[in-house]
């Protein structure tokens, strides 16, 4: 099965927003942040001494820790978009095709297969087919780029298929 895709900037915002939130590194990253904001408050201030400097406490490193990750979030999003190009390979036109051996991709750039036993996840979010390979590596196949909603499902229901049956090992029975 193929299909070709047509990836733009707005893509890559649109597929980052609908993951963050479905991450544990992006409440990891609030906690620790919130953390380093409460350590530094009683540290400059000292611990509190009473239930309602325990809350304004408490909602400052909470708010810290979001301030801080949506900061970072705007940061790695300009990084995203300035490096981001057809030259790359990043944006522009993907031929993506699967077989059995993996997703096959043809950019501009370069061209190459993922092996289904190298990808962590396939995923649907925000009208998108996401192949993650690692934390923060993905292909991406917009659901525009199918030509109706059937055939959207037919490539979904096969990549999963083919990734599900690269990633079930049969485990061996004890011999008696």
């Amino acid at each position: 099965m193929e299909v070709t895709a047509d990836i733009e900037k707005s893509d890559l915002i649109r597929v980052n927003l609908s993951i963050i939130p479905t991450t544990r590194s992006t409440y990891v990253t609030i906690l620790s942040i919130a953390v380093l904001v409460f350590v530094f408050i009683a540290w400059k201030y000292g611990l509190p001494h009473s239930s309602n400097d325990w809350l304004v406490i408490g909602a400052a490193s909470i708010g810290g820790g979001a301030g801080g990750m949506l900061a970072g979030t705007i940061i790695s999003f300009s990084f995203i978009l300035l490096s981001s190009s057809t030259k790359n390979g990043i944006l522009g036109r993907h031929e993506y095709r699967i077989s059995p051996e993996g997703l096959h991709e043809k950019t501009s750039a370069n061209e190459g297969v993922t092996k289904w036993e190298e990808i962590q996840e396939i995923q649907t979010a925000g009208g998108y087919i996401i192949y993650r390979i690692s934390g923060y590596l993905f292909h991406i196949i917009p659901y525009r780029s199918f030509p109706c909603d059937e055939t959207r499902k037919e490539f979904e229901r096969v990549s999963t298929q083919y990734w599900t049956n690269a990633h079930n090992t049969k485990v061996a029975q004890p011999t008696r």
